[in-house]
């Protein structure tokens, strides 16, 4: 009779999709305030408050790994990792990714230079052209830039592992101008004391759609619906906004 109920359970437990073990395992970027990063020992920012709630809602365990992003993407590819949070959609990612359909965060890209620099743009990439750039390792930055880099439009790009050394090169001098979502920037300057020694080029370089994603090695379809639908209600019922207003105020 054990066995009966046992095999009885196993198979509605197959067919209501939760057949994720324990949890599901998902990657961010480390270290990218204040979107995902390390306070006190304890992980915390927009993306993780908004990421916990949403599978809370959908009813999974979720459990959140903060690594150097270029970390993130080969982890998710390789499958080490169920998914990656948040990430751009282009062409080589959907390779090996499958994305939720409701965005994660709409990021503002921007340029972003020392507070006496001489560098001006007016949305003509050709302003930049000799000027060196600092970006983050496996990062997109959204078509133009990405465009631009690949080129060879600025004078040499400079890799970083992290927001905060990149900012950190910026304010050395050791890179001319640096791309990012805005938030991250100004709240990563906050951090080391500098905000007020950065500033904005404008106008703004785009607003991009960044999702959560899974790896092609698994199926994640049901999973990806009750996201969606999970995060759709957030966004409805003033839960989202409450999360970002929290690390605005």
């Amino acid at each position: 009779m054990l066995k009966v109920l046992l095999l009885v359970f196993s198979i509605l437990l197959m067919q209501s999709g939760k057949v994720y073990a324990e949890k599901i395992v998902l990657a961010a970027a480390a270290g990218s305030i204040p979107t995902s990063y390390i306070e006190n020992g304890e992980q915390t920012g927009i993306l993780v408050d908004v990421i916990n709630q949403v599978f809370m809602r959908a009813g999974y365990t979720v459990e959140i790994k903060l690594m150097p992003w270029a970390r993130c993407l080969r982890s998710v590819e390789e499958g080490t990792v169920d998914g990656i949070f948040s990430v751009y959609m282009t062409a080589e990612r959907q390779t090996f990714l499958s994305y939720t359909s409701e965005a994660l965060i709409t990021q503002v890209q921007a340029f972003f230079v020392p507070i006496d620099s001489p560098i001006v743009f007016d949305g003509d990439f050709q302003q930049l052209a000799e000027k060196s750039i600092g970006i983050i390792n496996g990062t997109s930055y959204g078509p133009k830039v990405d465009a631009a880099i690949e080129q060879g439009l600025f004078k040499a790009v400079d890799e970083a592992q992290n927001s905060k050394s990149n900012v950190r090169k910026l304010l050395a001098g050791r890179v001319d101008l640096i791309p990012s979502y805005r938030h991250v920037v100004f709240s990563t300057a906050k951090t080391l004391g500098a905000a007020h020694h950065i500033k904005q080029l404008s106008p703004p370089i785009e607003a991009i759609p960044s999702y959560l994603a899974f790896t092609n090695k698994r199926d994640f379809s049901i999973v990806i619906g009750e996201y969606d639908k999970a995060l759709s209600e957030m966004k409805s019922d003033g839960t989202y906004d409450r999360i970002f207003e929290k690390y605005f105020q």
